[in-house]
């Protein structure tokens, strides 16, 4: 299936996991890796949503690269976060990243960010008002998580990254923040957003 440019959709977790829903969007042989207990219905409703963006059929059985991020040889290029009860699926021409974080407090978050981000970024998010530093904090997070996951990589390597305040994303990729009620959702990709760029598909 061809796609023109970037799609991002966004679910609610409780509207999606229904097996009825399940078995309409997803292909028996995919149903078939859905785990079972607490991850169950996130699993179910991340795939479902993308099934939906993409209005393609069933959605088929998926592989895992090499640090686990599923993909199909035949479908374009997609990746799913996770947080709470709500789903984020990005969908693009290239490698994408995406990560959907709740803008919600943190226990000791100036030390997260000390070891996650680098002394640039945490000298400036430190100088901010306190008022301010929360969602700030939240932005930088799921810029590091699109951008690693655009690239293939894991959490563990957000130190690694080294990122530019003024675009938290490398020279060669592009990064774009949307937000949905107290949900923050970070898009990674090759190609330039649209300045416009909004999920297309909302689910709540």
């Amino acid at each position: 299936m061809a796609v023109t440019g970037y799609h991002l959709a966004f679910g609610d977790v409780a509207r999606l996991s229904d097996d009825a829903c399940a078995t309409r969007w997803l292909s028996p042989e995919l149903l078939q890796d859905a785990p079972v207990g607490v991850r169950r219905a996130g699993w179910l409703t991340s795939r479902i949503l993308l099934a939906k963006l993409l209005n393609d059929g069933p959605l088929p059985k998926l592989e895992r690269a090499t640090h686990g991020k599923p993909f199909h040889p035949s479908l374009p290029a997609f990746n799913i976060s996770n947080s709470a009860a709500s789903v984020a699926v990005l969908v693009g021409e290239g490698d994408v990243g995406c990560d959907i974080e709740q803008i919600r407090s943190r226990a000791r978050f100036m030390a997260i960010a000390r070891h996650s981000f680098g002394a640039p970024l945490s000298d400036w998010l430190e100088s901010l008002p306190g008022d301010e530093q929360m969602l700030e904090f939240w932005r930088m997070w799921t810029a590091h998580e699109a951008v690693l996951k655009q690239q293939g990589g894991t959490v563990w390597q957000m130190n690694q990254l080294d990122l530019p305040l003024h675009t938290l994303c490398p020279p060669d990729r592009y990064l774009h923040h949307a937000c949905i009620e107290n949900r923050l959702i970070a898009c990674c990709g090759e190609q330039p957003f649209p300045e416009s760029f909004a999920p297309e598909l909302i689910i709540v």
